[in-house]
C-alpha cells in the first residue's frame, strides 16, 4: 500500500516536472502565419496571375507606355542601391545602434535569405521565359533587383523594429524605389516587380523562422561551430561556402 502511494506520488511529480519544463521553454518570436505572410504571398500571387491574365497584361503594357512617354531618364543606380537596405544593418550597428542579433547570427540569417530568394528567382526566370519590356531577354519574371532590395528591407525591419519603425520604413522606401526604377529603365513589367518584392520579403521571414528553430535545436543538443566564407573558382563564379559542425 505504502509502495503504491510512493510510486503514484513519484509519477505525479515527474508529470508536474514535464509540465513545468514545457512552460519554461523560450517563446518563439518568429512565426509564419497567415497574418504576417499575407502581404508577400499576395504580391507573389499577383505576379504569377499576371503571367497569363489578359487584363493584367494590358495594365503592364499601359504602365510601360506611360513611363516611356513621360519619363525619359534612365537610372543605373539600382544596380548598386539594391544592396543598401541589407548593408544598412551593419552600418548602423557599427555606428553604435545595435542590431537585434549578433554579427554572425544576422549574417547567417541574411545569407539564408539571399540564397533562398536567389534560388527562387533563378528558377522562375528560366522556367517562365517572360520577355523583358525592352526585348533584351526572356528573363523578366520576377525582378531580381527588387527581390534583393526587399530581402534587405525586411532584414533591416526585423533587426531594428524594436528601436524605431522609421528605420524599417526607410528601408522599404528604398526597396520600393528600386522596383520603380526597374520599370522606369524598361527592364521589368510591374507584375515582375510585385512578385520580386514578395519573394524578397517572404525569403527573409522564412530565414528568420528557420534560424530561430535551428538555434533552439542546437541549444538542446549542445554546442555547434559554424563558418561562412566566400569562394572564387577562377572561372568568374563567386559565392558563399558554409560548414557546420555539431
Amino acid at each position: 500500500m505504502i509502495l503504491g502511494i510512493l510510486f503514484y506520488l513519484n509519477g505525479f511529480s515527474q508529470q508536474l516536472t514535464r509540465i513545468d519544463s514545457l512552460s519554461q521553454r523560450p517563446k518563439l518570436e518568429y512565426r509564419l502565419t497567415v497574418k504576417n505572410t499575407f502581404i508577400p504571398v499576395s504580391l507573389i500571387t499577383y505576379g504569377v496571375v499576371g503571367l497569363n491574365n489578359p487584363k493584367l497584361k494590358r495594365w503592364n503594357t499601359g504602365i510601360r507606355s506611360e513611363v516611356l512617354e513621360h519619363i525619359n531618364t534612365k537610372y543605373r543606380a539600382d544596380d548598386y542601391f539594391q544592396y543598401v537596405p541589407g548593408l544598412a544593418v551593419y552600418i548602423l550597428d557599427d555606428a553604435g545602434l545595435k542590431a537585434k542579433h549578433s554579427f554572425w547570427d544576422r549574417t547567417a540569417i541574411l545569407s539564408g535569405s539571399f540564397v533562398l530568394q536567389l534560388a527562387v528567382v533563378r528558377v522562375l526566370k528560366h522556367t517562365t521565359g517572360v520577355m523583358r519590356p525592352d526585348s533584351s531577354s526572356t528573363t523578366s519574371f520576377p525582378s531580381g533587383h527588387t527581390a534583393m532590395a526587399f530581402t534587405g528591407a525586411e532584414f533591416l525591419w526585423q533587426e531594428y523594429k524594436d528601436h524605431t519603425v522609421w528605420i524599417g520604413v526607410a528601408g522599404y522606401a528604398i526597396a520600393g524605389t528600386i522596383g520603380f526604377a526597374r520599370v522606369i529603365n524598361n527592364k521589368h513589367w510591374i507584375t515582375d516587380v510585385f512578385a520580386g518584392a514578395g519573394i524578397g520579403i517572404l525569403s527573409t521571414k522564412i530565414s528568420y523562422y528557420t534560424y530561430e528553430r535551428f538555434k533552439l535545436k542546437q541549444r538542446s543538443r549542445g554546442q555547434m561551430h559554424a563558418v561562412i566564407v566566400p569562394y572564387f573558382n577562377g572561372n568568374g563564379m563567386v559565392g558563399l561556402a558554409a560548414g557546420i559542425q555539431f
